[in-house]
């Protein structure tokens, strides 16, 4: 199974819950074909601008929101776990994800 980087805007309040370990589900229309083990590459966006803020998350779960809630096709609630800068390296190594490395994501920035 290839892993798929999936760039994705994302509120400032939101980052820094998902990167305190706090928010732990994102909430996406399904355009892109998620799947467990891609990474979300979260790119914070504030007052209709990119603030330059990124930060990588795993997806370890995705719900379909069609299967608890009728007629909501298309979206998801995507269980994610944030990944350190050691833990990107790791999974960049396991997974062959070099585009990772590519992307320009940033790490606590």
């Amino acid at each position: 199974m290839a892993v798929k980087i999936h760039t994705v805007k994302i509120a400032p309040k939101y980052l820094n819950a998902v990167v305190a370990g706090q928010k732990k589900a994102e909430l996406r229309k399904n355009d892109r074909n998620y799947k467990t083990g891609d990474v979300l590459s979260l790119c914070e966006w504030k007052h209709g601008k990119f603030t330059g803020r990124e930060w990588a998350a795993i997806i370890t779960h995705v719900l379909p929101v069609n299967e608890i809630i009728a007629n909501t096709d298309n979206w998801v609630v995507l269980s994610v776990r944030p990944l350190s800068p050691l833990e990107v390296l790791e999974y960049i190594i396991s997974n062959g994800v070099s585009e990772l490395l590519l992307s320009g994501v940033k790490y606590g920035r």
